[in-house]
């Protein structure tokens, strides 16, 4: 093969062209102080994010919350010596 400006016919002739989005430039992007501190904000708040992901995760399953009672006659109040921490017995009614 021959240099890119001789055709294959063995004729001299222009050189090819490319084509017309080879031949444009793109804009120059000028990247400013203030689009990097925003850039850093986002990745700051995505790590804050990855962060309490992990740390539910560490943290376990949630136990489930009280059971709702279906008899009307039972009503659960808590006892004013119990301590925070302490589950107040309960005790069922006797049938009637």
């Amino acid at each position: 093969m021959g240099s890119p400006h001789v055709r294959s016919n063995g004729s001299f002739g222009p050189r090819p062209q490319l084509p017309a989005f080879c031949r444009t430039r793109r804009p120059s992007v000028m990247v400013t102080a203030s689009s990097l501190a925003g850039l850093r904000a986002l990745a700051l708040l995505g790590l804050a994010f990855q962060l309490s992901t992990l740390l539910l995760v560490l943290a376990g399953p949630v136990p489930p919350g009280p059971v709702a009672s279906t008899s009307t006659n039972s009503v659960f109040r808590p006892d004013a010596s119990a301590d925070a921490g302490e589950v107040p017995s309960v005790t069922p009614l006797s049938d009637r």
